[in-house]
């Protein structure tokens, strides 16, 4: 037997199984009981000889009834899989008993040669075949059983009376019998398919059900591999970017030392070796990262991202004697990106710029898009160009393009499809044109966020550095801590005296009494301090999402602000305070500005973060030897330490740490009594954790 025709057969037995249900809970016997009830008065009233006899087949059809209503609380209550034929069977039987109890019934109630007594029973006997077809149409066996038992002697009678009317009635008799025959046939093929669909439905609930259930088990499995993968790809990253990190900071502290120049080739090939490494880790987990998280900021300043990248990279144009250039248009508006992801696309598609380049120059240029809608940053430069072969395959993984050359430069393909996943996710569209041996223009747009240009973004300016200021007597007064804090931390490690307010009267007060060189406040407070009287510093407002800006004002900065965008304000507005005679800060600045500002265009952020990291692990060591030796009391090793952390920090630029060593140093070797020391010694432990902390604070990623 096929497995087709097994499975139509359980069907048409579950089918059966539901008819036979509903004849069960159809089953009224009770409600033909008023028909005979009926029939009993009309027999007393027309016979000649009134007795009790019309009775006795009352009694015996109320004893059927309650068989009957046994019959269907025993089907009730059923074992589960039993045989619906065997209680369609017992059906059957029991309909043909309630029919037997009518046919004996009509010997007792037809009244001979009285046709109206006649008629009436006719008429109560076809109420009671039309009730019971009711109760009994889901199963035709049942209702011809109970009708022809039921019918059969009632028929007879009227044929044996004879006469018109009477044999008239028992064809009237026959044929309603017959058409509600019929009719059970129809009602049982529409039960069926009703039975049918309801099966169906049950069984699509079922899947359904189910399926919803391995639907809800695979976004959890595939919840628990995305948080896996994401476990490892941080993971990963920590295990690889930190020793990497370690040795590309230790490199390049070879690079500045003065070694033959063998030693010192070895040192460049392992740099460039590692920097490839590095970018190579960093795009891997770039395309594999799921960015579905919300950023945290949808809003980009474009111009300023530019900067960002130029600034970066500008020590790689000059190493290859290529002119590296940023033009931005007029009034370009900001766009819906999180400037992150703008900074690393510009500066994947910046960096092939330069890589591909031999000679000439590569330009940045910004401007709105051809609808005003968004803006259209374009990277163009004058390398070999595209060939049309390999155009197609740019911007997917691995595909480096001319294979021999990215083998030349080192690169794995990866640069563009990262740039493409950072756009495309962004909202925004990218592509290049290209002819072979004329270079070669990158291209992607970007959506405009709707808010209006930043306040310090100028046309065309020229990419340049500011230095941190340094010795100034800043007022901070920002309703938002994290905006004030941020700030703070940008200009405290130079030397800087910063004044926090905390209240508008606390500014207006502090500010009308004591000489500061600037005033930090929100957009919202900066015409109250400006209207308020004795208030002479000038002001600085930062513009957060939704402010109004203020009118009277002498600098408008929009959060978030660059550091280089703050420096640059604070010399614009401080420049005639510093021209001047400077002022002696109260505290030693923990960094030179001066300092990082060169070692940033001379290696880069990256590079100068790299160097930073391998500097904190190197100056934890020295300081916690230093402790040890000074708690050991061996003044020599502690001063042989001292001067370690000189030539550590020294050349960074961290001057309070610095000096401090040097103090502690010159007084290891005069001699002076244990105490000057052990206090000498905690000094150089203070500054070194009050440089780390501004390290970190301007430089997140040394941390």
């Amino acid at each position: 037997m096929s497995l087709d025709q097994t499975s139509q057969e359980k069907g048409a037995d579950a089918v059966f199984a539901g008819r036979i249900d509903i004849l069960y809970a159809l089953g009224r016997h009770y409600l033909s009981l008023p028909f005979a009830v009926l029939c009993v008065p009309a027999t007393l009233f027309a016979g000649n000889a009134p007795s009790v006899l019309p009775l006795m087949p009352l009694l015996l059809q109320m004893t059927v009834v309650i068989a009957a209503e046994q019959l269907t609380t025993a089907y009730k209550n059923r074992a589960p899989g039993s045989d619906p034929h065997f209680w369609a069977r017992r059906y059957t039987f029991v309909s043909a008993i309630s029919g037997a109890t009518w046919g004996v019934a009509a010997l007792f109630w037809f009244v001979w040669d009285s046709f109206p007594a006649q008629a009436y029973l006719c008429l109560a006997y076809l109420g009671m075949a039309a009730t019971e077809f009711i109760a009994r149409s889901a199963h035709r066996p049942a209702y011809i059983a109970h009708t022809v038992f039921a019918l059969g002697p009632l028929i007879g009678l009227l044929l044996w009376q004879g006469g018109l009317y009477a044999t008239m009635a028992a064809v009237l008799i026959v044929l309603f019998a017959a058409v509600l025959a019929s009719y059970c046939h129809g009602m049982a093929r529409l039960l069926d398919e009703s039975i049918h669909l309801r099966n169906e439905n049950d069984m699509l609930i079922v899947r359904l059900q189910s399926e919803k259930i391995e639907a809800i088990q695979a976004r959890d499995s595939a919840q628990a591999s995305a948080m896996a993968k994401s476990s490892f790809i941080a993971n990963i990253s920590h295990e690889l970017r930190t020793p990497l990190n370690a040795l590309l900071g230790m490199a390049q502290l070879l690079e500045r030392a003065e070694l033959p120049k063998q030693q010192a080739d070895h040192v460049k090939v392992m740099l460039q070796a590692g920097r490839g490494l590095q970018t190579l880790i960093d795009d891997i987990i770039a395309l594999t990262r799921d960015d579905d998280d919300q950023l945290e900021d949808e809003d980009c300043d474009p111009v300023q991202a530019a900067r960002a990248v130029a600034r970066l990279l500008q020590p790689r144009a000059w190493e290859k004697r290529l002119h590296l250039t940023l033009s931005a248009g007029g009034n370009l508006p900001r766009v819906a990106a999180d400037p992150r992801k703008v900074r690393q696309a510009l500066l994947k598609l910046t960096d092939n710029a330069l890589k591909f380049t031999e000679r000439g120059l590569v330009d940045i240029r910004l401007d709105v898009t051809e609808d005003g809608q968004g803006v259209r940053f374009c990277v163009s430069d004058t390398g070999l160009g595209v060939s049309p072969d390999v155009a197609h395959l740019l911007f997917s993984p691995f595909s480096p393009g001319d294979v021999s050359y990215a083998r030349k430069e080192q690169g794995a393909g990866l640069g563009l499809a990262v740039a493409k996943r950072v756009i495309e996710q962004a909202g925004g569209t990218i592509g290049f044109d290209s002819k072979l041996g004329e270079g070669a223009q990158f291209f992607f747009t970007l959506p405009a966020s709707g808010v209006a240009p930043s306040a310090t973004a100028r046309a065309g300016d020229t990419e340049s550095q500011q230095a941190a200021p340094g010795k100034l007597s800043l007022l901070f007064f920002l309703r938002t801590p994290s905006v004030g804090e941020a700030l703070a931390h940008l200009v405290e490690p130079f030397g800087n005296d910063v004044a926090r307010a905390t209240s508008m009267a606390d500014a207006v007060e502090r500010a009308g009494k004591e000489d500061f060189d600037a005033i930090i406040t929100g957009a919202g407070d900066a015409d109250m301090l400006a209207a308020a009287p004795g208030v002479r510093a000038p002001l600085i407002a930062v513009l957060l999402r939704g402010d109004r800006a203020p009118a009277a004002t002498d600098t408008v900065l929009r959060w978030p602000v660059e550091a280089d965008q703050f420096y640059q304000a604070l010399n614009d507005v401080c420049g005639d305070q510093q021209s001047g005679e400077q002022k002696e800060s109260a505290a030693a600045a923990a960094i030179d500005p001066v300092a990082f500002s060169t070692l940033e265009k001379s290696v880069g952020v990256k590079t100068l973060v790299d160097i930073l990291q391998c500097y904190i692990v190197t100056a934890e060591q020295l300081t916690s030897a230093l402790s040890e030796a000074c708690s050991e009391e061996k003044w020599e090793e502690a001063a042989r330490l001292a001067q370690d952390i000189v030539g550590a920090a020294g050349g960074l630029g961290l001057l309070a740490i610095t000096q401090a060593a040097r103090n502690f140093a010159a007084a290891a070797r005069a001699g002076e009594n244990r105490h000057e020391l052990r206090n000498a010694a905690q000094m150089v432990v203070g500054e070194h954790v009050r440089a780390r902390q501004a390290l970190i604070h301007l430089y997140p990623d040394v941390a």
